[in-house]
């Protein structure tokens, strides 16, 4: 395993879509488009010790993420 950790004066960017998606959403969306008929479940482990954190929107990026590029939706269709 490699772990790259910054200095403390080097700063983190972070870049991130225009806007908060859900991934089981877009797992739907994806599959109605390409016209697959499977069904998306939203399932969750209790073992898992970093679940909580995936809830409460963890995996978000932070205030001072550059926002770009279209919506998925948007690159969905084109």
């Amino acid at each position: 395993d490699v772990e790259w950790v910054p200095s403390a004066d080097e700063p983190i960017h972070e870049v991130a879509g225009p806007q908060e998606e859900s991934l089981p959403a877009l797992a739907t969306a994806l599959a109605a488009h390409r016209g697959d008929t499977l069904r998306v479940e939203v399932v969750s482990n209790p073992d898992d010790p970093d679940s909580e954190g995936y809830r409460d929107g963890v995996l978000l990026p932070g205030p001072d993420a550059k926002l770009a590029g279209p919506t998925f939706a948007g690159w969905l269709t084109s």
